[in-house]
């Protein structure tokens, strides 16, 4: 799945960082050597990247060097809390400078990729260090194919006024933070009217490994120009169908190792089947009462928490979890997780059981896909007389989940090819979809949605020329007044006023 939130450019990047790198210490990072001693340039990074990746901050592995310039980094270090705190504000890591003329609201966002609890559970519990290590691998490389997919999508500079002298493709980086808890969240806000900032309690949660991906709010093309993203790509459908591409990926990572694999319930996700549902489900608690204890810490020491900066909150809620007031600690998740698994009566082996998958040629793939898709788009019209185009890729990229995604984000296009070419099934009927722009936006129908209209406006047309069998005002006003309801002026704008 996908989750993403703004960065506003307003915020104090250091408060960011702490989010971000769960308040952990900087560590120091030697530039990645070869075994010769020399340093590694772009695919001796990539290498290193997978097989020795730092869990804390890394660059985009494949950085391109129009923006490592445009940034101020060089991407064959790893990245350090004044340059992370600098790009969070919209400046540029080396000198603290604006990274263009035009001043931004937002530096980026933060794309957040979570792969099924069942992912987490068995990447946790793994026997050994390099079966989990392998399977953090799965979701690293689905994460960062996936911020390829969103590189293509809104990697456009728009030139002129609002872009009304088109768009132009240019290269884009992120930063990724690995995370492999899930802990309660907490809105801080600095002071009583100062920016809110997210920040992971330090205390127990539950096995779930995620990526952020902080997504810099540039664009910049091949002549250097400096722009910013055409975030008006990013809809909900889109976000979604970003998810549901990571998902794909993941599955196609997962298979390759040998992992059984399958659809969630919601055939949304792939899961790892060795993994028991019912495991998944009592891993998935938080407390969410987090935010009441620390208040309640602060008033035990005279303190006012609505008039707090946001550093001195997150330094309180660091004080009274050491202090224990905020339940058990970070530092007991694993014991707690084996004592849970434990009283469940669960032993987790191994999720890599060598499974054969079969091999599937690319049209008997996608049509797979089609199928798939034909199905969820045909529930979609039972409630819904058009949908919005983008809904067409998403389903798309879920059904890729099940049969793999060979061709990266031209096989979503490729099915989607597919839907338009042979149309769905609705309750039994064929029907050709029909696509055009509404309201500015580009929609699909179908013929039967089509025919359904027509005959209504058939019917209205026929009943406005024919008044035989209408009720007179007479009538209307006597069946009115025997309700005893009064339809005065007041009645009709306050429900409440019938006497």
């Amino acid at each position: 799945m996908m989750n993403f939130r703004k960065i506003a450019a307003a915020s104090k990047g250091k408060l960011l960082l702490r989010y971000f790198t769960e308040d952990t210490p900087e560590p120091i990072h030697p530039p990645p050597v070869d075994e010769k001693g020399r340093r590694l340039e772009e695919g001796g990074r990539l290498t290193a990247y997978y097989t020795g990746r730092d869990s804390r901050a890394t660059w985009r592995p494949d950085m391109p060097a129009l923006v490592a310039r445009a940034i101020g980094i060089d991407p064959r270090t790893m990245p350090k809390d004044q340059e992370l705190s600098r790009l969070f504000e919209g400046k540029r890591a080396d000198d603290g400078q604006a990274w263009s003329v035009h001043k931004r609201k937002h530096s980026g966002f933060d794309f957040v990729l979570s792969p099924h609890k069942s992912v987490s559970l068995a990447a946790e519990f793994a026997a050994t260090p390099s079966e989990s290590a392998a399977i953090w691998h799965a979701v690293d490389r689905a994460n960062d194919r996936t911020m390829r997919y969103v590189a293509q999508v809104l990697g456009w500079a728009r030139k002129g006024a609002g872009g009304q002298d088109g768009a132009e493709a240019g290269a884009v980086g992120w930063v990724s933070f690995r995370h492999h808890t899930a802990r309660p969240t907490l809105n801080i806000q600095d002071g009583p009217a100062g920016q809110t900032y997210l920040y992971d309690a330090p205390v127990a949660g539950d096995p779930h490994m995620h990526v952020h991906n902080f997504f810099m709010n540039l664009v910049v093309t091949p002549d250097g120009r400096v722009g910013s993203l055409d975030t008006k790509e990013l809809t909900e459908v889109r976000i979604k169908t970003f998810g549901a591409y990571f998902q794909a990926m993941l599955a196609e990572e997962l298979r390759r190792l040998g992992v059984r694999t399958a659809y969630d319930a919601g055939e949304q996700a792939v899961v790892i089947t060795c993994i028991p549902e019912n495991v998944s489900k009592i891993f998935s608690k938080r407390d969410k009462q987090i935010l009441r204890h620390a208040k309640t810490f602060a008033e035990s020491q005279g303190l006012d928490w609505d008039g707090l900066s946001a550093e001195r909150k997150m330094n309180l809620v660091r004080e009274a979890s050491a202090d224990g007031r905020l339940g058990k600690m970070k530092a007991d998740e694993r014991r707690l997780w084996r004592e849970q698994a434990l009283a469940l009566g669960w032993e987790h082996e191994t999720a890599f059981e060598n499974a054969a998958y079969e091999k599937l040629m690319d049209a008997e793939r996608l049509d797979r896909a089609y199928a798939f898709a034909a199905r969820h788009l045909a529930e979609e019209f039972r409630t819904a007389a058009t949908i919005t185009h983008d809904k067409l890729d998403l389903y798309a990229a879920r059904g890729l989940i099940g049969v793999g995604i060979a061709g990266g984000p031209d096989d979503i296009r490729r099915v989607v090819e597919l839907i338009e070419e042979r149309g769905i099934r609705i309750r039994g009927e064929h029907v050709a979809l029909v696509t055009g722009i509404l309201d500015g936006k580009v929609r699909v129908t179908n013929t039967a949605q089509i025919r359904i209209e027509q005959k209504v406006l058939e019917l209205a047309a026929k009943d406005s020329r024919d008044r035989s069998g209408a009720l007179l005002m007479p009538a209307l006003r006597a069946a009115i007044e025997r309700t005893g309801i009064q339809f005065t002026a007041k009645s009709h704008t306050n429900t409440g006023s019938l006497p």
